[in-house]
Formats: structure tokens, C-alpha cells, sequence
């Protein structure tokens, strides 16, 4: 019997009909929420789940513009905060829907499909306005600088690209392969606000030691928390503002900055 708090059984019951199982799926990924958040709050980190009472999101996901098959748990910032920037985006506040747009905001999302659990940052080019916050901070050399430390300090297993979907990439790279001579520099360079999508992550088969049930929020609190310094690092406040950066620059290697 397997020891993982999600079993082969639980990811392959996510495209059958019975609603049972589904049922029971559900009720563990709640649990599994309820675990997280709660060392999420121990660690005070500023991350907040969808804000409506039925914050479980089935079928929708901050990585994809389609629908999908599985469960998705997006933490974003506060709905004060997310009021605030997107009315800077220029939505009317009587449009700003109660539940929140996790394509509009930098998220940090737990996702499981029936192929994988996945942890991952995502910020879609709907969210443009960090996106452009985090271009103009790129500007800046000591910025790069310290986006390429908080790299260093995440293990390889992390995948880094500019694609859309739920599924994994084979346009990938980890985390190594990022940070070798000038890849990371060369492929922010192609990064374009408002267009494409970057997001870092791990991804969990369902046969992974990782889901064993006595170390799977352990594990999953670590990923969130390296993830939750790069999200604190491109997030937008008044406090991190690079928008007066903001002027097309293109980050290069060697300290000069290109503009376009």
C-alpha cells in the first residue's frame, strides 16, 4: 500500500465521472490546503488564498487560459492589494469581481492534474503591471544581481520557462541550466510584458517520495517559501516600485544596458 497522501488511485480518479471519488480527492486536497496555509501563516508570509467563502478553484488555473482537468489552490496578495493595483491597471473598482483574477497578479499556486502535484509561481501576461515592475527592476544591475542570487539559492529541481498550460514544457530549464555563464540574462532579454508568460516551479509524479503523507507539507512549505522570495521580488507595492524603470531596457551580461 502506498504511503503518499495522494495515490496513483487519487490523481487517475480526476478524469473519471464517479463523484464520489472525486469527492474524496477533493476533500484530501482541502486537506492538504489547510496544512500549508497553516505553516504558511507561521512563517508570516504575505500570501493569501482566493477570497471568497468556496475558495477550492476546480478547472481553472493561473497557469493556463483554458480550462483544465484538476484542482488548483492560488495564494495572491491581499484583496486590498489586488483592488489597488488593478485599479492602477485602469479597471473600474465596480468591476473588480469579489472573487479574485488569479490571471491578473502574480500567484503562487498548488495544482494537482492526474500527472503531477505541482508548486509553482506563475505570472501570465495578464498581469502585466507586475510584469513591467519586474522588467524595470531587472534594469537595475544590483537587482539582477540579487534575482540571480535568489536563483542559486533554489535546488535544481525547479522548472523555469515562458510557456502557457498546466502541463510541463519540454521548453524548460531548470534551475542549473539557468544559471550557467549568461543563459539567465540572454533568456530575460526575449521577455516581453503583456505577452508571455514566467513561471518557476516543481513538478511531483505521482509516484514521487516527495508525496509521502509524513513529509508532504514539509516539503511543499520549502517550495513555497524559495518561490515566495522570488514572488516578494517581482511583486509590485509601494514599496517596490520599478515602474519609472520601466523604459524598454534589455538586461545584459556584461553590467551595459541595451535599450530598445
Amino acid at each position: 500500500m502506498s504511503s503518499n497522501f495522494l495515490s496513483h488511485q487519487d490523481f487517475a480518479v480526476l478524469t473519471s465521472s464517479p463523484a464520489l471519488d472525486i469527492q474524496d480527492v477533493y476533500d484530501k486536497f482541502v486537506e492538504l490546503h489547510g496544512a500549508l496555509y497553516r505553516r504558511m501563516r507561521n512563517h508570516d508570509w504575505d500570501l493569501h488564498p482566493n477570497w471568497d467563502k468556496n475558495t477550492m478553484i476546480v478547472g481553472r488555473s493561473a497557469a493556463s487560459s483554458s480550462n483544465f482537468v484538476g484542482l488548483s489552490m492560488p495564494y495572491l496578495r491581499s484583496r486590498e492589494q489586488a483592488q489597488l493595483v488593478e485599479r492602477l491597471m485602469g479597471r473600474d473598482s465596480l468591476a473588480i469581481p469579489a472573487t479574485a483574477d488569479v490571471h491578473r497578479h502574480p500567484v503562487i499556486e498548488l495544482r494537482m492534474t492526474p500527472e503531477h502535484l505541482t508548486v509553482e509561481l506563475v505570472l501570465s501576461p495578464t498581469a502585466w503591471w507586475d510584469q513591467r515592475n519586474l522588467i524595470g527592476k531587472l534594469s537595475v544591475m544590483r537587482h539582477r544581481e540579487a534575482f540571480r542570487h535568489l536563483l542559486q539559492r533554489m535546488d535544481g529541481d525547479y522548472r523555469f520557462g515562458f510557456w502557457d498550460g498546466i502541463h510541463l514544457s519540454d521548453a524548460h530549464l531548470t534551475n542549473r541550466q539557468l544559471l550557467r555563464g549568461s543563459i539567465l540574462e540572454e533568456w530575460m532579454s526575449t521577455f516581453s510584458d503583456g505577452q508571455d508568460w514566467l513561471r518557476v516551479g516543481v513538478w511531483y509524479e505521482p509516484d514521487h517520495p516527495a508525496l509521502n503523507a509524513s513529509t508532504l507539507v514539509g516539503e511543499l512549505a520549502q517550495r513555497v517559501g524559495a518561490l515566495n522570495d522570488l514572488y516578494q521580488f517581482m511583486l509590485w507595492t509601494s514599496n517596490n516600485n520599478f515602474h519609472s524603470f520601466y523604459k524598454g531596457y534589455i538586461p545584459s551580461s556584461n553590467g551595459k544596458d541595451t535599450r530598445l
